[in-house]
């Protein structure tokens, strides 16, 4: 990886570190960084659901060095009990961001279990520092942040997922073939999900703490329509009951409370974008999700986006693995294009008595040998170079 510890630093000038605050527990120049690593990246995603997972995937194989910062592999993905709409593969969410982790280390992607503390941009790219005291520089980055999907936060919410519960009808509608389900939320996406129900479940209770459902016109007449799909407004979820699975939903309407029997509980009251790290780089964000366009590129020279993190009506595996594929080619391009006829090596600067000086040396092809070197003293005074 290209990594330090404990090292005399005097001056990282072309990677933009010329002083690394106390804060992140990183001193003046001059002195030792305790605990830090340096690690150097063509390109760095921060992310490791589907569209993360896939940009690693496609920007290996593009010979870039990769790096990808994430705390678990899969994401939301994993969340999905059975997927039956990804194209050949059937299983649960987790064994294919499994396939799609292992896929990507096969190709020489490297996988850092970390949070991102701060991200700061510089000519050359962008320096980012980890919680457990790593220093990165990497030439691009790739956002593929996700969402959180919103909770009820009611007793048996947690106990059932996959098991009854589900954030996603698309996803998990089909499993409820001839039986009853509810769903919970009054937004577009919360009527498009009971659709998707009605022509699969027997009956269909719709759910909105509101007087009115605030979906599409459009949306809402179809829902009228259907004769199986009935309206309770005005209530609100109290708990998810059963043993094993789902069984029921106890609800409150007008201070009364009314359990109705379904085997099946969709909750669509909204997501909430992980985007606060695009904030550090002044990525500009619509409704906390990040506009892109259609190489999914950003407001920011250099940053890219793919996933539920994106601004998109349909938040699929199959979705995010198409925009992390497209936002690795729109980075490779990017790097191929500003440091085609790079052929130096970035020096830090040295002044002063040290026996040695770190610099980044990046080769002059884009490829997975981003070695770092040092310069060293040899005994007759003289600098030359040698690999770390």
């Amino acid at each position: 990886m290209g990594e330090f510890s404990f090292i005399n630093l005097y001056k990282l000038t072309n990677i933009g570190i010329s002083m690394l605050t106390k804060k992140n527990r990183f001193v003046a120049a001059g002195k030792k960084i305790l605990h830090s690593k340096i690690f150097h990246y063509d390109v760095l995603i921060l992310g490791g659901g589907p569209a993360g997972l896939t940009a690693a995937i496609y920007s290996s194989r593009f010979g870039m060095k990769t790096g990808l910062i994430s705390r678990d592999i899969g994401g939301s993905a994993n969340l999905a009990h059975k997927i039956e709409n990804y194209p050949g593969f059937v299983g649960s969410g987790a064994e294919l961001m499994q396939k799609f982790h292992q896929q990507a280390k096969k190709f020489g992607a490297e996988f850092l279990a970390d949070d991102v503390a701060n991200l700061q941009k510089d000519e050359n790219g962008f320096v980012v520092y980890t919680a457990n005291k790593k220093i990165i520089h990497t030439r691009t980055i790739i956002l593929a942040l996700g969402t959180q999907r919103r909770k009820l936060n009611v007793e048996g919410e947690d106990k059932f997922l996959g098991k009854g519960v589900s954030y996603c009808a698309v996803c998990d509608a089909v499993f409820f073939k001839g039986k009853d389900g509810a769903v919970i939320g009054g937004s577009d996406a919360a009527g498009l999900d009971a659709l998707i129900l009605a022509g699969i479940a027997n009956k269909v209770y719709v759910i909105h703490r509101g007087e009115k459902l605030r979906c599409e016109e459009i949306t809402n007449k179809n829902l009228c329509r259907k004769k199986n799909v009935e309206f309770i407004l005005n209530a609100v979820p109290v708990e998810i009951k059963g043993k094993e699975i789902v069984s029921g939903l106890l609800i409150e309407k007008n201070g009364k409370k009314t359990e109705i029997k379904v085997s099946g509980v969709f909750i669509e009251i909204g997501r909430l974008p992980l985007s606060d790290i695009a904030k550090m780089l002044n990525v500009k964000l619509d409704e906390e999700y990040i506009p892109v366009d259609e190489e999914m590129r950003t407001n920011v020279k250099g940053v890219f986006a793919s996933g539920d993190v994106v601004k998109s009506k349909l938040k699929q595996v199959v979705v995010a693995a198409a925009q992390g594929a497209q936002a690795a080619r729109s980075a490779y391009d990017f790097v191929k294009e500003k440091w085609r006829n790079n052929h130096n090596p970035t020096i830090a600067s040295a002044k002063g008595n040290l026996s040695f000086v770190v610099f980044v040396c990046f080769p002059v092809n884009i490829s997975s040998n981003m070695n770092a070197c040092a310069l060293s003293k040899s005994s007759t005074g003289k600098i030359s170079n040698s690999p770390l």
